[in-house]
């Protein structure tokens, strides 16, 4: 599918599930929007934890447009699903933001682990995880995030099981790509950072590894909704896990974090 029917499908309502493997030569980014009085502090934590939360784009007040990810892209119908929180609170989940839209809304992209998965596979990472159905897992770490006033708490990190042959390439290939979370946080032990494989928080597939397999954990921007939990503005809307924003943006772009792409 081409970028162009995919967001058409979106806007329509006839594409509503996750964006995994769509328009592969685009980049995915993650979705944060918050009231004008919460932004600042907010992309102040992000500067402080990058691979957690790479911003490429922050949107004007009260614009849903992000023009340096693609001038035709519209944050109130362009993601197939966002989470809606009020307080703190995940009240919900909406197919758009028409009517929860406000002049006081600022928005923030951040790359995502699912073009990092992209970048892999076309540098020759085995990914042998997918041939049996398996899309990887989500789980909440012990390991935390530099707090910054009100935000802060642990990171959430996305894990897939690699070759063990195959780690030290997948940690030089991701460590290219600051922008899309870069080099993971953890590969092996899962307890030396709090985590049980069989208790994930979201997974995409049967959590299973393989003879010779290795448990890879990236972090996940899946963070960010925990740090808005933890802060409680009256109201911030996220992506639904795995329900990606794709871009305009070609996936072989370089950005310059905080910035526009290079």
């Amino acid at each position: 599918m081409d970028l162009g029917s995919y967001r058409s499908d979106v806007r329509a309502g006839r594409w509503t599930g996750p964006t995994r493997g769509v328009v592969p030569d685009h980049v995915q980014c993650n979705l944060v929007v918050l009231p004008q009085q919460w932004a600042d502090g907010f992309a102040q934590w992000c500067e402080a934890n990058p691979s957690v939360a790479p911003v490429l784009a922050r949107s004007e007040l009260g614009s849903p447009r992000l023009p340096v990810l693609g001038e035709d892209i519209d944050l109130r119908t362009d993601l197939p699903s966002y989470r809606v929180f009020e307080h703190g609170e995940a009240v919900g989940t909406t197919p758009d933001l028409v009517d929860l839209w406000r002049d006081d809304l600022v928005a923030f992209a951040f790359g995502c682990s699912f073009s990092l998965e992209e970048a892999m596979r076309r540098a020759g990472v085995s990914l042998d995880y997918e041939a049996r159905g398996f899309g990887g897992a989500i789980y909440q770490s012990t390991l935390e995030t530099e707090a910054v006033g009100e935000y802060g708490g642990p990171v959430v990190v996305s894990m897939r099981p690699l070759p063990a042959e195959a780690v030290e390439h997948a940690i030089e290939v991701s460590r290219r790509h600051p922008w899309l979370h870069g080099a993971p946080l953890h590969a092996g032990d899962p307890s030396e950072i709090g985590i049980d494989l069989d208790r994930p928080l979201e997974s995409f597939g049967e959590v299973r590894l393989a003879d010779g397999e290795v448990p890879v954990f990236w972090a996940c921007g899946v963070t960010t909704q925990r740090v808005v939990e933890r802060a409680r503005p009256d109201l911030a809307i996220t992506h639904e896990s795995a329900h990606m924003l794709v871009t305009d943006v070609p996936l072989t772009t370089t950005f310059e974090l905080q910035g526009e792409p290079a």
